[in-house]
C-alpha cells in the first residue's frame, strides 16, 4: 500500500485559521494525507498567541498527538505594525476569550519552526504537501538557509495575496502577502514548485451568510472546538451579516480539489516598492495560463458546506 500524503500546515491563529486546523485534521483518515506538523509565525496576533491558540485547540480537538513548532515572531525586513485588520480577531487572536481548557502542552517541540521545515521536507522529500495560511516568513527564511528547498515540495498552498489588487488591508494589499512582502515575494520568486493560492477577493465572492455559521453550522455545540469557535465569533462577527473563513476555503481546496470551480494558471510577482500599492500580487495577465501558480477564481460553495459540516460532525 502507498504511503500517505504528508502535510505541514503553516498557521497565525485567528479564527479562520482554527476553523481550518480543525478540518485539516479530521480529514485525515477519510482522504488519505497525514498532518507530520504545524508551524506558528506573527502574524494575526504574537508568535507565541499563536502557539498558544494551537495548544488550546489541539487540546480541545483531543489532537495532541501533532507536533507543533514555533517560529518567526516578526517580518523578515520591517518589524510588525499593528494594522486595523488583526485586531478583529482580538489581542490574542481568539477573541480575547478565557476558554477555561486545561491546555496540553506535550505538542510543543523545542525545535524551531525554520529548522522543522527543513529535516521534515528532507526527510520525505517529494511527498510533503505545505499548506501556508498566515504571512510567508518561515517559508522564505527556510528558502534563503537551505537553497533548492522549495524543489523537495510536493505541492505548496497559499491564502494570500489578492487576484484584482482589492486590498483588506491597504487599498490595494491583501493582510497575509503585506504583513512580509519580502517573504512573499522569495516564496513565490526564488524557487519553483506547483503552488495553489486562493486570494482575496476569491474568499469575498464567496462568504457565507452568519445566520447560517450559527444557526446551522454552530447549532450542536456537543464538541468543545465547536462551542470556543462560537463565542469567539459571536463576539467578532456581531456587527457583520457574513462568514468568511478565509483559510477553510484553502484547506478545502486541498481536501477535494473538485472544490474548485474555476482557477489559471499565472506567472505573479510581489510589489515592494510602490507608495499605495506595497504587498499586492501582481499576475502577468498577457500569459493566462502559463506559469506555476494556480490561481483559484471560485470555489463550490455546497462542497465547502459538507466539509464543514464533516467537521463539526
Amino acid at each position: 500500500m502507498s504511503q500517505p500524503r504528508k502535510v505541514i500546515i503553516d498557521l497565525d491563529v485567528g479564527t479562520d485559521d482554527a476553523w481550518a486546523l480543525w478540518m485539516l485534521l479530521n480529514g485525515e483518515k477519510s482522504h488519505d494525507y497525514e498532518v507530520i506538523g504545524i508551524t506558528c509565525v506573527n502574524g494575526n496576533t504574537t508568535v507565541d498567541n499563536v502557539v498558544e491558540n494551537t495548544l488550546t485547540l489541539l487540546t480541545a480537538m483531543e489532537r495532541t498527538d501533532v507536533p507543533v513548532f514555533r517560529g518567526a515572531q516578526e517580518p523578515l525586513i520591517l518589524p510588525a505594525e499593528k494594522k486595523d485588520v488583526s485586531n478583529f480577531h482580538g489581542e490574542n487572536g481568539l477573541g480575547d476569550i478565557q476558554f477555561g481548557i486545561e491546555v496540553n502542552r506535550t505538542p510543543l517541540q523545542q525545535e524551531h519552526a525554520v529548522d522543522a521545515l527543513k529535516r521534515l521536507l528532507a526527510l520525505h522529500e517529494g511527498q510533503v504537501d505545505l499548506i501556508f495560511i498566515g504571512p510567508l516568513t518561515n517559508l522564505a527564511l527556510a528558502m534563503k538557509l537551505q537553497p533548492g528547498l522549495l524543489t523537495m515540495v510536493r505541492h505548496l498552498y497559499i491564502m494570500g495575496g489578492n487576484r484584482h489588487g482589492v486590498g483588506n488591508v491597504t487599498w490595494s494589499a491583501e493582510f497575509n502577502f503585506h504583513t512580509d512582502p519580502e517573504a512573499a515575494k522569495i516564496v513565490l520568486q526564488k524557487e519553483y514548485c506547483p503552488i495553489t493560492i486562493v486570494p482575496w477577493e476569491t474568499c469575498q465572492k464567496h462568504a457565507l451568510p452568519l445566520e447560517w455559521r450559527m444557526k446551522e453550522l454552530g447549532a450542536n455545540e456537543t464538541h468543545p472546538v465547536l462551542r470556543i469557535l462560537n463565542a469567539v465569533e459571536q463576539k467578532l462577527y456581531s456587527q457583520r451579516p457574513q462568514w468568511m473563513p478565509c483559510d477553510a476555503y484553502l484547506v478545502a481546496v486541498y481536501i477535494l480539489p473538485a472544490c474548485v470551480d474555476k482557477a489559471h494558471l499565472y506567472t505573479v510577482d510581489i510589489e515592494l516598492h510602490g507608495a499605495l500599492t506595497r504587498g499586492q500580487m501582481i499576475l502577468d495577465h498577457r500569459l493566462q495560463g502559463k506559469g506555476h501558480v494556480r490561481i483559484v477564481d471560485d470555489i463550490n460553495e455546497q462542497m465547502f458546506k459538507y466539509l464543514c459540516f464533516k467537521t463539526v460532525a
